[in-house]
């Protein structure tokens, strides 16, 4: 049996890895996670290596294959280059706190610093922060949140439409 299996692993020609190497170049292309690209390479080395040295022993090819996809795996996941950025966007996940900044419309008049603000298709329930009384159409400004209500200020520059009305 084992006569058998190293019968088979002499017979390979180089090709095979090249074909190996390529197919799993291929699938760390498909999934990108960087585990398969090492391997891929290290294929394509011993490939090569049998084709220079065509009387290479099967068994050391497949050594040497396993030896050079641990080996480079393991010094790229720890060189600078294979470290993956950890740091995500401070306001992944959080809705609300990705509007913050932005200027954006009244739904309605405010009542008791309690109102509506449309942002892009999503109408919002919102609170004044700057003790105004915004009504529909004033420009508002996000300046936070607070779970799913968006505390909202007057936007800079803007006119306040409410204030023009003429006390009686």
């Amino acid at each position: 049996m084992l006569e058998t299996i190293t019968e088979f692993l002499n017979a390979q020609p180089a090709w095979h890895w090249w074909a190996l190497g390529a197919l799993l170049l291929a699938l760390e292309i498909a999934s990108s996670t960087q585990y398969l690209l090492w391997p891929g390479i290290a294929a394509l080395l011993v490939g090569l290596l049998k084709f220079v040295v065509p009387p290479l022993d099967g068994r050391l090819a497949v050594f040497l294959f396993a030896i050079i996809s641990v080996v480079a795996t393991v010094v790229w996941k720890r060189s600078p280059w294979g470290r993956a950025d950890r740091t995500t966007h401070p306001a992944l996940n959080e809705r609300c706190a990705q509007y913050v900044g932005r200027v954006v419309k009244a739904e309605e008049n405010f009542v008791s610093g309690r109102g509506a603000v449309r942002v892009d298709d999503t109408r919002w329930i919102a609170t004044v922060v700057d003790g105004s009384a915004p009504v529909k159409g004033d420009l508002l400004q996000i300046s936070g949140a607070d779970g799913t209500t968006l505390k909202v200020q007057l936007a800079p520059g803007s006119l306040m439409l409410g204030a023009a009305t003429p006390a009686a």
